[in-house]
């Protein structure tokens, strides 16, 4: 069993995973620390849980043609209230807390099948493809080198992010769009390597490095009505311990990375801000196989169908959005999607929070976040090579409206 650290811990769900396996010999992730097993769902204290394969008479079958895929996904107990997990400085979290897990076989549907284009706007996610210009750049990037990705990658990301978004008529010119985060994950850790970091995180109880990560299989979002702004306030602040730009910004003589006095006018409302990831496979050679990331279009997700999780750090708490099955109430029932095949030329857009989105200030139709959870796909071949992909979190802020 194997412990993992994030390279940044702020707000968000990414935390540490174990991969155990079943009798198909086939990997199954668990946000738990090393050794733990899943407890009942009734208890108050419980356990993370495992990703599940659904089973599958046609072992193999190629799922790229396919309009959609089973997958079970990992949502919590509509009578679940408020979440809560303490977290140490190296990552690992104790027993959750108000949890009552409720997996759930859904169908993931293809959405490069799709008849109409997702989009980042209407449903929290899209799909964006990189020139050859770009791609011939990944060659020369290491992906486990942290100073090699905040200096050679960021920027890549920060380049996609504000290309795409300029196609937008529909709001201010963007002031700026800032990488400050990433996670490189793999369910095989020998196939991608150590994680090599210029600074080690420590605190009076002990030391840490970042650590590559497993998939993570939880039906979540990044960020809750609290837990964004107040990230967005932090990137404004001297960079804590463990934040991954704080050699560069030391060295730079910056005090933040963000203006505060930008920064304070989107937190009053003056300036639409957005957290979006950039996801996508490093593999050179094979296209993502198995250990798929999916989203549920947030066009099909109800407010109702949100349930806060808290992480009490030493000097902070931290908040993610957990998610119950679709409530009754709900006419469209959660549509999930994914992009078979994914190759590194491919990247996911994924917006983990929009402060001018339809959850977030409740009177447009905007998406304000894309749901989303690792699944593992019983169409997937039994040699399927592992998932190697790396995600960036950006920050935008647009000009004032």
């Amino acid at each position: 069993k194997i412990r993992f650290l994030k390279s940044m811990r702020h707000s968000h769900l990414h935390t540490f995973f174990v991969a155990t396996t079943i009798s198909s010999q086939r990997p199954i992730m668990s946000l738990a620390a090393a050794g733990r097993v899943v407890s009942s769902a009734t208890s108050s204290s419980t356990s993370w849980p495992q990703i599940e394969r659904p089973s599958n008479d046609d072992d193999g079958h190629q799922s790229s043609s396919s309009s959609a895929v089973p997958a079970i996904m990992n949502y919590v107990s509509a009578e679940t209230t408020e979440m809560s997990t303490r977290r140490d400085l190296g990552g690992g979290d104790s027993t959750l807390v108000g949890v009552i897990w409720e997996p759930k076989q859904v169908n993931v549907h293809n959405a490069r099948l799709s008849a109409t284009e997702m989009s980042l706007d209407k449903n929290g996610f899209e799909l964006q493809r990189s020139g050859e210009d770009v791609v011939g750049k990944f060659q020369e990037i290491d992906f486990c080198s942290q100073d090699d990705v905040v200096d050679s990658y960021y920027p890549i990301c920060e380049t996609l992010v504000e290309n795409s978004l300029k196609g937008s008529t529909s709001t201010p010119t963007i002031t700026c769009v800032c990488a400050f985060d990433h996670n490189v994950r793999s369910n095989d850790h020998s196939s991608v390597g150590e994680i090599k970091a210029s600074q080690i995180m420590t605190n009076d109880v002990g030391t840490a490095v970042p650590q590559v990560q497993n998939p993570a299989g939880i039906v979540h979002a990044d960020y809750t009505s609290i837990s964004g702004p107040r990230r967005l306030g932090d990137l404004s602040q001297p960079p804590k311990l463990n934040d991954v730009l704080r050699p560069k910004l030391l060295s730079q003589k910056r005090s933040s990375l963000l203006d505060p006095s930008i920064v304070q006018e989107a937190l009053d409302g003056k300036r639409r801000y957005a957290f979006i990831n950039v996801w996508r496979t490093i593999d050179q050679d094979n296209p993502v196989k198995d250990n798929h990331l999916a989203c549920i279009d947030s066009q099909t997700v109800d407010k109702s169908e949100l349930r806060t999780f808290k992480i009490h750090y030493a000097d902070r708490v931290g908040e993610n959005y957990f998610a119950c099955p679709s409530s009754p109430s709900n006419e469209k029932q959660h549509s999930w999607c994914y992009y078979p095949d994914m190759t590194i030329e491919e990247a996911l857009f994924i917006k983990q929070w929009d402060s001018r989105g339809n959850i977030a200030d409740g009177g447009s139709e905007r998406s304000t976040f894309a749901i989303h959870s690792a699944f593992l796909d019983p169409t997937a071949p039994k040699n399927a090579p592992p998932r190697k992909s790396i995600e960036v979190r950006c920050i935008v802020i647009w000009d004032k409206e």
